[in-house]
């Protein structure tokens, strides 16, 4: 049985599930788009002057320029700093989790159904590079060539369909990407998105619990997910290694700080640090039981992080403890981005909403 944070994930976090509004549900459902309704996979995003102000999930800078990707297939973009938003081109409605740029020009993002689409003019116009449907086909095949009796699990994948959403999004390089989500669903690209393989290990590894998010350190990638899940997974996306899992809840977001530190953060306030890649974890006191969904390293070294009632909490101290920040608009958070200035665009349920830097001292 699907778990319900598959059926109203908007962010990376599952945070986003309690304000997530019914009818992205819905449009994302593949039983909706098979009763004589346009198939979201091949419906584009409508057109929309509320765009920017409807649930955004992600958000990446593409050189100065601000992206973020939300409900419907909204995918907006800032010339100024935040000020002011123009929609993109975009050639699905799905709801969109995670968007990373290798370059000013080059991005990708991913989303519901499987989708991963990719730009190369800096955002404003997006192309459909793979989707669920063709995940579970490259799924059968690897297990076909790996290990033929474990193909009925895989072919079981298909006949679901495009049902199952990537969370979050990493860009190695101009060519290499990695996507990753629910039940274990992990894709590398090292082609630029020509062709995407699966990660059997991540699969199998995670017992198809669900990643939220992906990180890069020392060229390895941190992963982070339900039910405590930490991991750290070679860039080959076969060498998979258990970091523990320092509590029973899940992990939503990581930061890898200047310093080196990883925080891990989730459910009703727990946050993690480790200072030794992970081989261990120590527990750092929140003056909150609100869910972090989202945090960021600050252009002055600081540490930003942003909770599901729309607080934020900043360090000064590489992650070892947080004092109460407030951004302009408070509303539920689920994604952050520090800008030059030295502050924080984050989004989330009601649009954009800033950190002024200013605040952040």
């Amino acid at each position: 049985m699907k778990r319900t944070i598959i059926a109203l994930c908007v962010s990376l976090a599952g945070m986003a599930a309690a304000v997530a509004p019914a009818s992205a549900e819905q449009a994302d459902s593949p039983q909706v788009a098979s009763r004589n309704v346009p198939d979201t996979l091949d419906q584009p995003a409508a057109r929309s002057s509320l765009a920017s102000r409807s649930m955004l999930s992600a958000l990446a800078t593409a050189g100065e320029r601000i992206v973020a990707v939300g409900v419907r297939g909204h995918i907006v973009y800032s010339d100024d700093r935040g000020q002011s938003w123009q929609q993109a081109s975009v050639p699905v409605s799905v709801t969109l989790t995670g968007v990373c740029f290798a370059d000013a020009q080059t991005g990708w993002a991913v989303g519901h159904r499987g989708v991963i689409l990719k730009t190369v003019d800096g955002g404003q116009n997006w192309s459909k590079q793979f989707d669920g449907l063709r995940a579970a086909t490259a799924i059968v095949q690897a297990r076909e060539l790996e290990n033929p009796e474990r193909v009925h699990d895989a072919r079981r994948l298909e006949s679901e369909g495009a049902d199952k959403p990537f969370l979050d999004v990493q860009c190695l390089d101009r060519q290499q990407v990695v996507a990753v989500g629910a039940f274990g669903l992990g894709f590398a690209t090292r082609d630029g998105g020509n062709s995407w393989t699966p990660s059997l290990a991540l699969l199998d590894g995670t017992e198809q619990r669900h990643v939220n998010v992906a990180r890069l350190l020392d060229g390895k990638l941190y992963l982070a997910g339900e039910l405590g899940m930490l991991l750290r997974l070679g860039s080959d996306l076969q060498q998979l290694e258990s970091l523990g899992e320092p509590y029973a809840g899940s992990f939503f977001g990581l930061v890898v700080s200047r310093q080196g530190s990883l925080l891990a953060f989730g459910l009703r306030g727990n946050l993690f640090r480790s200072t030794d890649a992970g081989a261990s974890w120590q527990q750092v006191e929140l003056a909150s039981s609100q869910s972090l969904t989202a945090g960021v390293n600050l252009s002055d070294g600081g540490i930003l992080l942003v909770d599901e009632s729309g607080a934020g909490w900043l360090s000064l101290d590489d992650g070892q403890s947080f004092k109460s920040v407030k951004p302009t608009a408070q509303f539920p958070f689920a994604g952050l981005l520090a800008t030059a200035e030295g502050g924080g665009v984050a989004v989330g349920v009601n649009g954009i909403s800033f950190f002024e830097p200013g605040a952040l001292r």
